[in-house]
């Protein structure tokens, strides 16, 4: 059976993947955007949201983008709490308070930050000339040599860089150490200049932009429909075989699945390279999570929208996973989460356990719903801790854990954005065809180190081109 030009099968009932949002009774919980790259024209990435539709509503205007005070705040062991403004001068100010011993490093690291912030990220450079590019390269020079810098850069690097205590502790726990410097301070820069602000509405909202366009273009999509196998000829993909039997054809075939399911489930492991071996052996992932949502009936607009809180006591995990620190969202800025004095609160615990938790769940799922509820109960008493009469006021309970992204998105390990960013690998290419298969590409966040939501479109965006140029047709994308 053939299908319509741009036909897109999804495997979930809803467009996004792991980009999404659901309801439960009044409340919506969100898993994905904490901030998008592009909110601000002229930075960028707002050419594939332009392109996309996705920061337009059902009547095409912009929606609104929040940019926030500030980018966290964390509490420390000693009981202090140290506030990440978005604005780097402030920040400068807030690290000078705590830490004046630290003046010379902490004035070199704000100026280096101030220099990221300054990076226009290329997307159209299809019509570019010679002097476009030189241009281009020349303007962001500085921010390519500090992208190089901290790239190389671990957290547990960054955090020895100071004197003091405190600020040592803050690069500790606010992103696992053996992470790339930058997975961090990109999203601190882009504050700055309000360039990655959080579009109201949400995660699955965002999807649905783009979904509406799709289908306004003609677009095909085919919901709850998971493809079995990519049907190969003569090393050729021509085809895909759902898991109820039905096949169809096509001239290209684009793969937006996790690069594991592609590779050795989808095609049988038939296709892949030494470097695509090195890759899925070597190359650590972002981690699962256990994801627990809560609906209160309370209005908690004082309370900062995203929160690191310290442990007192170590909260050890059924899977083994032990932490000190749990990291809240406060929905307070959305006003589409829950009704007015209300508000939807999430707290995403990392994880990789994966195995563990598809392990539980397809045993004995009893205990595995058990085991849930018990986390949940844990959770809420630590918050309860910190926002008096929250447990007492919440509505909702909703948990979701490494088993529920797997059954949800076949993610491998159940990993929510890829391949980690760690040094070692943040800055190497994953090929997006494969080696001895013609009419196949691979996008999405498993085809580039750090995940995100841009890489992912810029993906998409570029295999377009890729494919417009092979059938010898003029690539545009102002439809």
């Amino acid at each position: 059976m053939g299908l319509p030009r741009g036909a897109s099968i999804e495997a979930h009932s809803l467009p996004g993947g792991v980009c999404t949002s659901w309801k439960r009774g009044d409340y919506i919980f969100d898993y994905c955007v904490h901030w998008l790259m592009g909110t601000k024209k002229g930075t960028g990435f707002d050419i594939l949201w332009e392109e996309l539709s996705a920061l337009k509503d059902k009547n095409n205007k912009n929606i609104e983008i929040k940019n926030f005070e500030e980018f966290t705040r964390v509490e420390l062991s000693t009981g202090e709490i140290l506030k990440l403004y978005s604005d780097l001068n402030r920040l400068e100010s807030e690290f000078l308070s705590i830490a004046p011993e630290d003046i010379n490093e902490i004035k070199k690291f704000i100026k280096d930050m101030k220099i990221l912030s300054q990076l226009i990220n290329a997307v159209d450079k299809e019509n570019w000339s010679l002097i476009d590019y030189i241009s281009y390269y020349k303007n962001n020079f500085k921010p390519f040599l500090k992208i190089l810098k901290y790239s190389r850069m671990t957290m547990k690097d960054l955090a020895q860089k100071w004197n003091n205590p405190q600020l040592q502790e803050l690069f500790k726990v606010i992103i696992p150490s053996s992470w790339s410097s930058l997975s961090l301070l990109f999203g601190m820069a882009f504050q700055h200049t309000k360039a990655a602000g959080y579009p109201v509405g949400g995660s699955l909202a965002l999807s649905k932009n783009i979904e509406r366009i799709c289908l306004e273009l003609g677009v095909k999509i085919y919901y709850s429909k998971r493809v079995s196998k990519i049907i190969t000829k003569e090393n050729k993909a021509v085809g895909i075989r759902l898991e109820n039997g039905e096949e169809y054809y096509a001239d290209h075939i684009i793969s937006a699945a996790d690069g594991y399911s592609t590779l050795f489930e989808l095609l049988d492991g038939e296709y892949l390279t030494p470097q695509f071996k090195k890759i899925y052996e070597e190359y650590p992932l972002f981690p699962s999570s256990i994801y627990v949502a809560f609906g209160a009936a309370l209005d908690l607009s004082d309370y900062p929208h995203a929160l690191v809180l310290n442990l007192d006591e170590t909260l050890e995990l059924e899977d083994g996973s032990k932490h000190n620190n749990l990291s809240l969202n406060i929905y307070n800025f959305d006003p589409n989460f829950a009704p007015q004095g209300k508000t939807a609160v999430t707290v995403l615990i990392n994880t990789w356990e994966g195995d563990y938790w598809k392990q539980l769940a397809e045993k004995d799922y009893k205990t595995y719903e058990n085991v849930k509820e018990d986390i949940a109960k844990k959770v809420l008493k630590i918050i309860d801790n910190r926002i008096n009469n929250f447990s007492s006021a919440v509505e909702k309970i909703d948990v979701s854990t490494p088993y529920t992204v797997k059954r949800y998105t076949s993610n491998w390990q159940g990993s929510y954005e890829g391949f980690a960013p760690v040094p070692s690998s943040l800055m190497k290419k994953i090929p997006k065809k494969i080696k001895g298969l013609d009419n196949l590409y691979m996008i999405g966040q498993w085809t580039e180190v750090g995940g995100g939501i841009p890489s992912a479109a810029v993906d998409g965006r570029n295999v377009c081109k890729k494919i417009c140029k092979q059938d010898n047709k003029l690539f545009k994308s102002d439809l």
